[in-house]
């Protein structure tokens, strides 16, 4: 993932008091503006009010995906020439006594310019105790047919005021041992040709969030595995790590598509929790 796009979706999970959910919007430029609209032009605004935030290295279609996940913005200046500076004011271009003209601020828009949406197949951030109904889970162990969860468990806990989905491995069996399986039960349309993006934050409670190598994550259709994704080369934010994975679906593997994630034992008492997880259509 290069570092734009790390620090742009650092930058929208960062907002995750003013989100729906966790997928960012991906926006994209209509070919004509709306009428009355504002869409690019230079200028100055005499009212510029509700100022929300600011933030740098964005390319402009990442802009615009900021305002719009944000519920009040309806407004915002872009400048490629400061970095990428995109900032953020609530209410439309019309509510600002806006005036083009010269201005050194860069560009302003209506985010009514840009057509946007999350386009997600999964979009959680675990923030009902209801949200582990959606998940099933089996326990898998050498030398028996029982998959009966029994040193595996899956709940939803607070951490910190915020409701996380916890994986907890109780088993002191080594690696390859034993494994649980959760499968997302709610089934999507995988689209052959298509490709998507798998993104999540998670933690452990190993030193440093070690453990996340013991995580593989799967998409199927027609009860094939079409994918696999070992988490690697996260984005630390704080104690948590954001994975990040854009996946192409070959043509022939188009269909109900199921979401699954598989955990192995370690040896040692070990728990994983996810704030929220996403998987989107690009």
């Amino acid at each position: 993932m290069s570092s734009t796009k790390a620090l742009a979706l650092l930058a929208l999970s960062a907002l995750g008091q003013v989100v729906s959910a966790a997928a960012p919007a991906i926006c994209t430029a209509l070919d004509s503006a709306p009428e009355g609209a504002v869409c690019g032009k230079t200028g100055s605004m005499s009212n510029p009010f509700g100022r929300l935030f600011a933030i740098e290295r964005l390319n402009l279609e990442q802009c615009a995906s900021y305002c719009f996940s944000h519920g009040n913005c309806g407004t915002f200046l872009y400048s490629a020439a400061s970095e990428g500076r995109c900032t953020l004011y609530e209410s439309p271009v019309a509510d600002h006594g806006f005036t083009e003209g010269e201005t050194s601020e860069g560009s302003t828009y209506d985010v009514s310019c840009f057509s946007c949406s999350s386009n997600a197949l999964i979009d959680l951030n675990f923030n009902t105790m209801q949200s582990v109904d959606d998940w099933s889970m089996e326990e898998i162990r050498r030398n028996t047919d029982d998959r009966t969860p029994q040193n595996f468990a899956l709940m939803n806990q607070k951490i910190n005021g915020a409701n996380v989905l916890r994986v907890l491995d109780a088993s002191d069996l080594d690696l390859d041992s034993e494994r649980a399986v959760m499968t997302y039960n709610p089934t999507f349309d995988l689209v052959g040709g298509a490709t998507y993006r798998l993104s999540f934050q998670v933690s452990s409670n190993l030193v440093n969030g070690a453990g996340f190598d013991l995580l593989t994550f799967y998409l199927a259709t027609n009860d094939e595995l079409i994918n696999e994704y070992t988490p690697t080369d996260g984005v630390k934010v704080g104690d948590w790590t954001i994975f990040t994975t854009d996946i192409t679906i070959h043509n022939a593997d188009g269909g109900q598509g199921t979401f699954l994630f598989e955990a192995k034992a370690s040896g040692l008492p070990l728990d994983w929790y996810f704030q929220w997880l996403y998987l989107q259509a690009l």
